[in-house]
């Protein structure tokens, strides 16, 4: 046996990896990086201009029932000195309107409620017991 067959086999260097594969690599991933940002981008200013549209109709609507409401006070307010408004719109929102200008007037609306509650209120039907 010769000397240089007890060695074993030199190994051979790594190569490096070429620039050019790492850049692209580096490349695609910027791309799709900003492509998801402005993906997101549209999506969130889309986002912000359906309630932005939302809140401008919920303020114009809330100014115009609000117009109708102190309306129709004021003119229920010329026939009478304190009241109580219930009722629904015709989109079937809930309407409440108090009108008690002093502490004595507010207790009498609540005495008169009160009466008018016990007397259209049916009486619960009787239970019968086993």
């Amino acid at each position: 046996m010769t000397q240089s067959d007890d060695k074993p086999p030199k190994k051979q260097p790594r190569k490096k990896r070429s620039s050019k594969s790492s850049t692209n690599k580096k490349d695609q991933k910027k791309e799709s990086t900003e492509s998801e940002d402005s993906a997101r981008d549209i999506y969130k200013e889309k986002i912000r201009r359906a309630l932005q549209e939302n809140l401008d109709e919920f303020i114009k609507e809330k100014n115009l029932n609000q117009k109708q409401i102190s309306a129709i006070n004021s003119y229920i307010e010329e026939h009478l000195s304190c009241f109580v408004l219930l009722g629904y719109t015709v989109d079937g929102s809930p309407v409440s309107l108090v009108n008690a200008p002093s502490q004595k007037d507010s207790d009498s609306l609540g005495t008169l409620l009160q009466k008018f509650l016990s007397k259209y209120i049916e009486p619960p039907s009787n239970i019968s017991m086993i």
